[in-house]
């Protein structure tokens, strides 16, 4: 009787994680962008109609098929992003004054 009950405690709880990261997945491909458009649309479909074969399938390919944002170098609100950062490691003292110049120059002459 007690090993019943263990039983049917361990399925609930592979049964809730894997209903948890079904919705991960479905939510994961809403929010995300593609390479090319229809594929967010074939992604929802497999997900949603092959719960566990799905989710396999797109954690395997259909991550790796998303768009990864690139930061434009010719952005000048980046330049001073990347200066900001280095100025509070230099003001935390991780690194030194003189690293800080030569980091400060790279950025700057990008």
């Amino acid at each position: 009787m007690e090993m019943l009950i263990g039983m049917e405690l361990f399925l609930i709880f592979i049964v809730v994680g894997f209903f948890i990261i079904w919705v991960w997945a479905l939510m994961d491909i809403i929010t995300s962008k593609f390479q090319e458009d229809l594929m967010q649309v074939v992604w929802l479909l497999v997900v949603f109609f092959l719960p566990f074969i799905g989710v396999l399938l797109y954690l395997l390919i259909g991550r790796a098929m998303k768009l990864i944002p690139k930061a434009k170098e010719d952005d000048p609100t980046n330049k001073y992003d990347l200066l900001a950062k280095i100025k509070t490691l230099l003001d935390d003292g991780i690194i030194s004054e003189a690293e800080f110049e030569a980091e400060k120059q790279k950025i700057l002459n990008s």
